[in-house]
């Protein structure tokens, strides 16, 4: 990297500011301005000796400034927010009124498309709902039956399920349900805690194909439960007193305002369908890891994806981190390295489990019985993130059954659909991005993990490690005897600082949130400055050279409280 940085004559400079929706509109116009300048220039077109950016009202355009920017500009691309307009972005790519007519006609066919799926999921949602029932027993825990009398199992499965298949297989199958029940249950509980046992109950009649839906999407989640309270409200139904008293009616009532709201957010869902100012990444599995959403796949976001993947480039490039938290997948994807269905146990390690089961229990021996009270088939219903429609996973797949001989395949394409198929121009637009500032070639060799590091770098800040990076200046004019007892003291309040304090600390020294991955990814290495004793100030850095300027205080208690007040400003310290 150091290589194409030094054989560049031109810089890139940016100017932005801290809002976050004018971050995001600022930045992506200037970077398409700066590639559709460059595109005729042999090489990558963005490929920069140096960064500049400029935040509007604030001092300063060094280093530290350029890595503020990359972390704000993460922050804003992963927020669940709403984008903002991008209609101006991409202006200067393509003629105005030609770009004026495609947006009209994309727009036409999506408003048609959405609405037909409106009116097939609306279609959908009441068919659902009158599969849920009332006779469902509920299910518990073992952990909550096992305070109330000595048999562990839960009740999972209504008695009709046994009528469908043999002991032995009414055995797997229970076995099955009981372990999706198992994984359905704190999640209803946390919607509906008091209700949580009988709408678990409820849920777990409906087709092992939607309760798969529901271990990965909340928002499908939150709806089938929502539908089971709405039943079990409903006016004019009689409930036996067995029924009753699986049910907590003193908080009954607790639910109809949020009948109300949920009526309410499903009109503005539909409207918000007919455009695509969705957020760019969702979660979905493990919190803090993120991959592309498509959204409709306009224009405005795939070039939305494509600075992203730039300003990935340039962090690489510049040897700089970016607090972008992929799933594995996406940065496979950006390698060019082939995506495996173990990778879906990085990107939902729910719905990996589910499957993993599958494959294990068509090994069985009676395994024809199991999935032929399964019911599956080669079409899934997908996340409300990913475009919530039925796909077939091969042509004619809603009338080819899953058995234990195709079930291997079945796996790989559900992996393939859900982390690859459905988000491609995403996922392309975003290594398009990368490589408009590095050539591929420089990444060859780099494993996800390799990718992660240099991108990350790491977040559990390890104090000796950072001990070990940075040298002192003495300032203050104090014996050796005070300094050395003040150093004491300040490794002291940062070993027991918890892990965000000691992020947000090295965020305020260096405007990276995290340690690089190796003591090369510093440029330069951390420094302090022992200033003059003084109580009344706080400490300041300048983040351009990672030094951080702290007054010899008094105390080691009057060192902590002012350390913690003034990283908790954050943007105190940018010099």
């Amino acid at each position: 990297m150091e290589k194409i940085r030094n054989s560049q004559q031109r810089d890139l400079t940016l100017e932005v500011e801290r809002d976050r929706n004018q971050l995001i509109v600022q930045s992506f116009k200037q970077l398409n301005n700066q590639f559709n300048r460059r595109t005729n220039t042999s090489g990558q077109p963005l490929a920069v000796h140096r960064a500049k950016v400029t935040f509007k009202d604030e001092p300063g355009e060094g280093s530290g400034v350029a890595r503020s920017f990359y972390t704000a500009i993460a922050n804003a691309v992963l927020s669940q927010e709403k984008l903002p307009s991008l209609d101006g972005v991409m202006i200067g790519q393509k003629s105005s009124s030609y770009n004026l007519i495609q947006r009209a006609r994309s727009r036409d066919k999506e408003r048609q498309r959405q609405q037909a799926n409106i009116q097939r999921r609306r279609s959908r949602d009441r068919e659902l709902r009158s599969t849920l029932s009332l006779d469902a027993p509920p299910f518990y825990m073992p952990s909550d039956l096992a305070g109330t009398n000595n048999n562990s199992t839960p009740t999972t499965v209504p008695s009709s399920e046994s009528s469908s298949v043999t002991d032995s297989g009414s055995d797997t199958i229970s076995q099955y349900r009981r372990q999706l029940g198992e994984r359905l249950y704190p999640r209803v509980s946390a919607l509906q805690a008091s209700l949580a046992p009988k709408i678990t109950g409820m849920l777990l009649e409906l087709s092992p194909a939607q309760l798969l839906l529901m271990l990965t999407s909340e928002e499908t989640l939150r709806q089938r439960v929502e539908e089971a309270v709405e039943l079990i409200q409903s006016p004019g139904r009689e409930l036996s007193a067995e029924a009753l008293l699986d049910l907590d009616i003193f908080n009954l009532s607790a639910t109809d305002k949020k009948k109300k709201v949920t009526d309410k957010r499903m009109d503005i869902d539909d409207e918000e369908d007919l455009d695509d100012s969705s957020p760019l990444f969702w979660q979905p599995g493990k919190r803090g890891f993120y991959s592309p959403r498509p959204g409709k796949n306009s224009p405005e976001r795939l070039n939305a994806f494509r600075n992203v993947g730039r300003i990935i480039g340039l962090c690489l490039l510049q040897n700089e981190m970016c607090p972008l938290f992929f799933n594995r997948h996406v940065l496979k994807y950006i390698l060019g390295r082939k995506i495996g269905w173990h990778d879906l146990a990085f990107f939902d390690s729910v719905m990996y489990e589910s499957l993993r089961q599958l494959v294990l229990d068509s090994e069985k021996k009676d395994a024809s019985l199991l999935f032929t009270a399964l019911d599956m088939n080669f079409c899934v219903e997908m996340n409300p993130e990913l475009g919530g429609e039925s796909v077939e996973l091969i042509p004619g797949g809603a009338d080819i059954e899953v058995n234990a001989q195709n079930v291997h395949d079945y796996v790989r394409r559900y992996a393939e659909l859900r982390m690859v198929k459905v988000a491609e121009k995403a996922l392309k637009s975003l290594q398009q991005g990368v490589f408009d500032v590095i050539p591929a070639a420089n990444l060859e060799g780099l494993t996800s993990e390799d990718l992660r590091l240099l991108l990350n770098g790491v977040g559990d800040i390890n104090v000796q490690t950072l001990i070990s990076y940075t040298s002192f200046n003495d300032e203050s004019g104090e014996g050796n005897d005070k300094v050395q007892r003040f150093k004491r003291w300040l490794w002291s309040v940062v070993e027991k600082m918890n892990n965000q304090e000691r992020q947000d600390l090295v965020y305020f020294w260096t405007s990276s949130p995290a340690l690089p991955a190796s003591e090369e990814g510093f440029q330069p290495m951390p420094s302090i400055t022992l200033r003059p004793a003084d109580d009344d100030h706080l400490p300041t850095a300048n983040t351009c050279i990672s030094r951080l300027y702290i007054p010899l205080y008094s105390s080691k208690i009057i060192l902590r409280s002012k350390l913690l007040l003034a990283i908790k400003t954050k943007a105190f310290g940018f010099v």
